[in-house]
């Protein structure tokens, strides 16, 4: 998972996500367009899943403020509207860490 993701709670008790450049724009992502939201996590976890099968070669949404590009090997965040050109760039795979990481986090939330 990128190092500067990090998960805390605010003061109504929801899952909140920040992180220092570059990954501030994972975190922007996750808290903006998956927001604290279980299923939208595990959706993502789903389509995740089915590129590294091979059912899908490549996945591209346009989000309410990020797009997001996925093939087999990376990830690609890009702003639509908050910044023009804000973006980053990172492999499947810690991408997928962050993904699973954010659910473990609401989950845990939750559960207290």
């Amino acid at each position: 998972m990128p190092r500067t993701l990090r998960f805390t709670w605010d003061q109504q008790g929801r899952a909140v996500v920040s992180g220092l450049p570059p990954d501030d724009v994972l975190a922007d992502y996750l808290a903006q367009e998956l927001r604290p939201d279980a299923n939208r996590a595990q959706g993502m976890l789903n389509v995740l899943a089915s590129l590294r099968q091979g059912r899908r070669e490549r996945w591209d949404v346009t989000g309410d403020t990020w797009s997001l590009e996925l093939n087999r090997a990376r990830a690609s965040i890009h702003s639509e509207v908050a910044i023009p050109g804000r973006s980053q760039d990172l492999p499947l795979e810690e991408f997928e860490d962050a993904i699973r990481s954010w659910l473990e986090f609401m989950e845990l939330s939750r559960a207290h």
